[in-house]
């Protein structure tokens, strides 16, 4: 029998080349795979990590650290804020730019009966503030979240006529912290509060 070797070759050839292209695809798919997922992962890492940690580095890098005159806690201060005493077991934190805008600060160790004290006490203050309008209660008053440490947050609102008042109280390092935020009627400045009074320790 003759053998014809012209086909043979050209057969043999094309099998070769069939081969070679059906592993180059499977090795293709293999490679791109965990490219893919390990993109995922990074993606899902900076949609849960990014703001926070942007967030907190913000505060931290723009913020001073400032001690109190007259109560026992520092906090981070933005420029174009300035945190002076009231009085013993008082403090404001003003915009330097409006002065009418600013944050009481007033802190107490955490015991029994405290924390219900000054949020009742809350209450009234802003009752007193708005000429007897009823506060209404604010969920979730911090958009950001700085510190894991504060619980049992607590926010409070009322409008007036040079602007809104809120009052947060929360927990905090064996402290209980009472925020009560004096805004313009733009509410220009009440982000920057909250921000920087969570940095209270």
């Amino acid at each position: 029998m003759k053998v014809n070797w012209k086909l043979l070759c050209t057969g043999f050839a094309t099998a070769v080349f069939l081969a070679a292209c059906t592993n180059g695809e499977t090795k293709s798919s293999e490679d791109t795979n965990p490219n893919n997922s390990e993109q995922v992962s990074d993606e899902s890492k900076n949609e849960t990590g990014s703001d926070q940690g942007a967030i907190t580095e913000g505060i931290m890098s723009e913020g001073k650290l400032t001690d109190s005159d007259a109560q026992p806690f520092s906090m981070y201060v933005l420029p174009g804020y300035k945190l002076t005493s009231e009085e013993p077991g008082r403090d404001s934190l003003y915009s330097e730019e409006n002065r009418s805008a600013f944050m009481r600060i007033e802190t107490q160790i955490a015991e029994d009966g405290t924390y219900d004290y000054l949020l009742d006490n809350m209450q009234e203050v802003l009752i007193a503030s708005s000429n007897g309008e009823e506060p209404v209660e604010v969920q979730d008053v911090f958009t950001t979240t700085l510190d894991e440490g504060i619980k049992n947050v607590k926010a409070f609102k009322v409008d007036t006529e040079t602007g809104p008042v809120t009052g947060v109280l929360f927990e905090k390092d064996e402290m209980v912290i009472r925020l009560t935020i004096f805004d313009t009627t733009e509410e220009e400045y009440g982000t920057d509060f909250l921000d920087m009074g969570q940095t209270i320790r």
